[in-house]
């Protein structure tokens, strides 16, 4: 008995030491795999096509996110906030730590986010034009005479707006365009391309056709955000990128983002938009998304305008090409109230604010050809109690005329300065 409990209790310790002997691959490589710095990525969790937590389908910027962790060896980690409130969510996870990484912010140079580095472009994206199979649009020009579908508050919107010949209506979101353009309330929509693509085959059976714009600031390119104390991960980021190329066209093609040869706008890239904001000091958002401001330095900006402004003052004026010429025809009074309004720092910076986020409705600089909504007539409206009219209407919104309400989005030094703006251009 004594020989056989030994014999037992022997064997015993073997088949310990052999499971031991199995389970120390499995425990070293979980080790590894919690020991690993992590690729921690700021998503949305419900933006698809491009970011979603969870499902059959995680979205392009995640499944992106994927491939560069696993080509750096580093375990994807998520901080999940909803795109609308980014540059809360931007303050809020990259200033104070909780990841290193946004797929993906815009390239361009007026999209700026403290303490946010980019990467290089990695992925070009824009507006596209959805149409019915068939139609046939190389220029701006051919869209005359179409019943042309805009989201409110996007730049085609913002564009469309300061023209004359062309026929318009406003919709709230992608989905209300893709309904009219069933029911044949409009001929076409303009709609940011990987929406419009995504959504027209997962919804409409690729129904309609989606052909990508170029011109005016209808397309861009899109780079990873990086916390500008991980410069080296912004590198290993950008030699990932480079080499997930391949990847990346794919997987615009899983998610039907727009790739064909994109249609141009312009006859002469790039000129007219840039030579009205020249003219006429527009603002007009570069891409399609909600600019973010630098705050590190909330006052430079006026304070650059206005320098630019006296510096302009003391040039010749640029000689227009016939595009921008044909566009600032239909603001004749704005060039007047420009050259107004760099005088003063706070009425600049109204400027500003007001044709960031008012000029989708009411035109340029107040500009704008439907008389309700020029707001150049305010005083001759309301006479003496414009002012007061109009400050109400800022704060409180008219609901049931489209009019937001601003007074939990704007500080009354905002309000102030956009009204102060307003006095300088009423008739």
């Amino acid at each position: 008995m004594m020989i056989r409990g030994k014999a037992f209790s022997l064997g015993f310790a073997a088949v310990i030491a052999a499971g031991a002997a199995l389970w120390a691959p499995a425990l070293s490589a979980q080790t590894a795999q919690t020991t690993r710095e992590p690729l921690r990525v700021c998503a949305d969790p419900d933006n698809l096509p491009f970011t979603r937590a969870e499902g059959a389908e995680r979205g392009l910027y995640i499944e992106l996110a994927e491939l560069v962790g696993a080509k750096l060896d580093m375990p994807v980690q998520y901080t999940w906030y909803f795109t609308h409130m980014q540059r809360r969510a931007l303050r809020n996870t990259i200033l104070q730590g909780e990841c290193d990484a946004v797929f993906a912010l815009p390239a361009d140079a007026e999209y700026r986010a403290r303490g946010v580095q980019k990467t290089k472009p990695f992925l070009d994206v824009g507006y596209a034009l959805v149409a019915a199979p068939g139609f046939s649009a190389n220029s701006l020009e051919a869209l005359k005479g179409k019943r042309i579908a805009l989201q409110f508050s996007s730049t085609p919107h913002i564009f469309f707006s300061q023209l004359t010949g062309y026929t318009t209506a406003t919709y709230r979101s992608p989905a209300e365009i893709f309904e009219a353009l069933a029911k044949g309330e409009v001929d076409v929509g303009i709609v940011w391309g990987p929406v419009a693509g995504y959504e027209n085959k997962t919804l409409y059976q690729s129904r309609w056709q989606v052909t990508p714009l170029t011109g005016h600031d209808m397309s861009g390119q899109v780079v990873v955000g990086v916390r500008v104390v991980k410069e080296g991960l912004k590198a290993r980021i950008d030699q990932a990128l480079s080499e997930l190329q391949p990847e990346i066209r794919a997987l615009a093609g899983k998610y039907s983002f727009p790739t064909a040869v994109p249609v141009n706008l312009e006859s002469k890239p790039g000129s007219a938009a840039r030579e009205l904001r020249q003219l006429f000091a527009v603002r007009v958002p570069a891409s399609g998304w909600v600019t973010v401001a630098d705050e590190t330095k909330p006052a430079a900006k006026p304070a650059a305008a206005a320098s630019g402004a006296k510096a302009a003052a003391r040039k010749p004026a640029p000689k227009a090409s016939a595009a921008a010429a044909s566009l600032a025809a239909a603001a004749p009074a704005a060039a007047a109230a420009a050259a107004v309004a760099v005088l003063d720092p706070e009425v600049l910076a109204g400027k500003v604010r007001f044709n960031d986020q008012c000029s989708h409705c009411h035109g340029s600089d107040g500009f704008s050809p439907a008389l309700e909504r020029d707001l150049r007539r305010l005083k001759l409206r309301y006479d003496a109690k414009w002012q007061e009219t109009a400050l109400t209407t800022i704060r409180n919104g008219r609901p049931d005329a489209g009019m937001p309400t601003w007074k939990d989005v704007l500080g009354e030094k905002e309000i102030n300065q956009v009204l102060g703006f307003l006095g300088t251009i009423q008739k």
